[in-house]
């Protein structure tokens, strides 16, 4: 018996396995389970890898499974042991169980979570896809703006208030000496919202994701890009201090070798990084999180 889903075929075991995973993921979501500092896994031990996709991905759990399912089985072969993915949307729940070292592995493309991680709980830097992102300031097509000098006294629609886009917003209104907190700014959840609310002349200005299916097509249905950011840490991986430095060292060399086979690349494809992963410096976070205005522990 054989499933097919998204072009990728699984076998009946592998979807029983999965659904196995998604009743042991969704218990590990929940904040009960991160009250405390968890130990160290050994070799037996399933180790939790969070996916935090955010709103410019609009996949659900089911989704997240099956789309990291080869991902996850090249880090268990890496680290020793059984690796169980989570999919999680709730930031807030997501930097607490941070926080509590409830997670060994989290790979994210809201880059300010990790980078807290990685500053404020010791959670160690494995790697960040090669390919950087950007935040992007979106005008329709006939619109007067053309630079963000311009955007100074108009209507701003951006992701939602606090996330790290928002945040890279704000700190490229600072760099050309605008308050975004004294401009009449919005915020949505979804970054399809976004661009069809500014098309339609609801927002004079949008703010998306240059991941996202927005920015990628803007330009070629005719619509402008009027700034855009310094580039970004996209998609980063990192470790909990609890897992020993010799497993993320071999994690690290096999998600780095990704992009050097057949296999590799296919897994790269389905996750919707082609380009692959590069090594990244923890000073590239703190970097990061300084351009951003946190240059120290804002809770």
């Amino acid at each position: 018996m054989r499933r097919r889903r998204d072009g990728e075929v699984a076998s009946s075991l592998s979807f029983v396995r999965l659904a196995v995973v998604a009743a042991i993921a969704t218990a590990a979501g929940f904040p009960a389970l991160a009250q405390k500092a968890q130990p160290a896994p050994g070799p037996q031990d399933h180790i939790r890898l969070v996916v935090n996709e955010g709103a410019a991905g609009n996949a659900d759990f089911t989704e997240i499974l099956f789309r990291y399912e080869e991902f996850s089985q090249m880090a268990a072969k890496a680290l020793g042991g059984p690796v169980v993915i989570i999919s999680a949307r709730n930031r807030d729940r997501l930097q607490e169980n941070l926080k509590n070292h409830a997670y060994e592995l989290l790979l994210s493309r809201p880059n300010d979570v990790p980078a807290r991680a990685v500053r404020d709980f010791d959670y160690v830097p494995v790697a960040s896809a090669k390919e950087p992102y950007r935040t992007l300031f979106i005008v329709q097509k006939d619109s007067p703006l053309r630079t963000i000098a311009d955007v100074k006294g108009k209507t701003i629609v951006t992701p939602d208030l606090y996330s790290n886009m928002w945040r890279a917003a704000k700190a490229m209104l600072r760099d050309n000496n605008i308050d975004m907190l004294k401009e009449n700014v919005r915020s949505m959840r979804d970054q399809a919202a976004i661009g069809w609310s500014v098309e339609n002349k609801m927002y004079d200005v949008g703010v998306v994701n240059s991941a996202s299916g927005v920015a990628r097509n803007w330009e070629k249905n005719g619509g402008r890009v009027i700034a855009a950011s310094r580039d970004q840490i996209n998609m980063p991986l990192i470790a909990s201090p609890g897992l020993p430095p010799a497993r993320v060292a071999r994690l690290r060399a096999a998600v780095l070798a990704l992009d050097s086979t057949d296999s590799g690349r296919a897994i790269l494809k389905k996750i919707n990084l082609p380009a692959g992963f590069r090594e990244t410096p923890r000073e590239e976070f703190l970097a990061f999180l300084k351009w951003l205005g946190e240059e120290t522990r804002p809770f």
